[in-house]
């Protein structure tokens, strides 16, 4: 069945001013409301002259302090960060944190046009930039918090990426 609320509100000219939903001409009108204009923007009786700006405040506060919804690529990039920092680099570590298996985890990341290898390695090259801004880092350290075997795989790593070694990536971070 079909139903349709009409609320009019007679304009000072008399006019009616209507809302019909379904917005359909053969609607049936099963309710009608009509206000006077000047009621529909008359105070409340039991009203509280400042309210709306309390309220107001108190709305934007909350707004202000309220925590971001992480979309699925977030949570995933903050599992995979928190996995780096604790040097357990693995696809099932973050999976775990994420309450999946592996492999939907796999089939997430391929949703969004991207795999483990390829977000492993943007991970590394974000965290090797900031690495190597530090220069009292040795880079033995540094390749094995990235996760490489030795300082030869890093070399090869920032070479791929930056088309130079790590020494001078690091001497252009340090100078400019």
């Amino acid at each position: 069945m079909k139903c349709s609320v009409l609320i009019s509100v007679p304009s000072k000219s008399c006019r009616r001013e209507s809302l019909r939903w379904p917005q359909t001409p053969s609607a049936t009108v099963i309710a009608e409301l009509t206000l006077l204009e000047d009621d529909a923007h008359a105070l409340l009786p039991q009203s509280q002259p400042g309210l709306e700006k309390i309220l107001q405040h108190h709305a934007d506060l909350t707004l202000a302090a309220a925590k971001p919804v992480l979309r699925w690529y977030d949570a995933f990039r903050v599992a995979l960060d928190i996995v780096f920092e604790q040097n357990a680099i693995s696809l099932e570590a973050v999976a775990e944190r994420l309450a999946m298996s592996p492999r939907t985890l796999q089939r997430r990341l391929a949703e969004h046009e991207t795999n483990w290898r390829t977000e492993v390695e943007r991970v590394r090259q974000e965290r090797a930039l900031a690495l190597l801004s530090d220069p009292e880092l040795p880079m033995r350290s540094i390749a094995r918090r990235l996760g490489y075997s030795d300082e030869r795989a890093l070399r090869r790593a920032v070479r791929r990426w930056h088309g130079a070694p790590p020494f001078a990536v690091r001497d252009g971070l340090v100078a400019g």
